[in-house]
This record gives C-alpha cells, structure tokens and sequence, in this order.
C-alpha cells in the first residue's frame, strides 16, 4: 500500500523492517531540532515559548529590574498569556500594571487579548513555604472544651 508523497513535506523513509527511519536516516538519532521541524504540535510548542520569552523582555522593560525579577512569563496561547508572580504582595502589584502591560504588548503587535496572573510560590532551600503549627493542649476550663466537642460532634 503505496502513499502518495505530501507536498513540502519529506517522505518517511523506511527501512526494509517496516520501522520507521529518524529524520538524520538510517542508524542516526534525530536532533530535538529535526524533530520539532516535523512535529506540528512541537513546532506549535516552539514557537509559544518563543513567544512568551519576547514579550517577557518587553514585560522587563515595562516593570524594571526588580519587578520583573519577581515575575516569570508562561504560556502564551490564543490570546491569553500566563504571568506567574513570586508571592501574593507581587502578583497584586502586578495585577495593577495589567492594563498598562497588555496595551503596549498590543501595540507592539502581539495578538494579546488579556493577561492572566497567577501565584507560584518556590519551595526551596530559604524559601519560606507552609510549617506545620505544633498542636498545643487547650487551656480553656474543662466545661468549655466538653462543650466544644459536643458542637464539633453535631456537625
């Protein structure tokens, strides 16, 4: 069963086993790069990081050094681009420069329709992250702590 070749788009070469070929030919490994010239998904993959990583350069112009350390650009796809911020103080600080941001993206010619701004705490060595608070005994009176129980048992 013969295919008819695709136009503008290399055939699959195949070897005598009826295994398909990676795209450096017979007994190569394809490059990442090959790969993604072939995958339209990859290649679609490809070019919104890329994206993303220019109108993260333009977001460091707009915010400044300090700013814009604290946020790391997303993903960016049909229209909606992903802001990720440090902590909440910096995603509200953010949240303000939105319209500002999304109006010079625009007019630099990105097809942007809005932004979104999510929160996205690191956990790591001196990042502060959630502790879990050591249970102390209650020192309320005996009847307020019986009376306590029986509420929580109702519910």
């Amino acid at each position: 069963m013969a295919s008819e070749p695709i136009p503008g788009k290399p055939p699959i070469r195949r070897p005598a086993s009826g295994r398909r070929v990676a795209p450096g030919g017979p007994g190569r490994s394809a490059t990442v790069h090959q790969w993604m010239q072939r995958t339209p998904l990859l290649l679609g993959l490809q070019q919104q990081a890329l994206d993303s990583r220019r109108m993260g350069e333009e977001l460091a112009r707009a915010l400044g050094p300090e700013m814009a350390g604290a946020v790391q650009p997303g993903r960016f796809a049909e229209g909606c681009w992903t802001l990720s911020a440090s902590s909440p103080a910096v995603a509200a600080k953010l949240k303000l420069h939105v319209p500002l941001l999304l109006r010079r993206l625009q007019q630099a010619g990105w097809a942007l329709q809005r932004i979104q701004v999510r929160v996205v705490m690191a956990q790591g060595l001196g990042a502060p992250g959630r502790a879990e608070a050591p249970v102390q005994p209650s020192t309320a009176p005996l009847a307020v702590r019986e009376r306590l129980r029986a509420l929580r048992g109702r519910f």
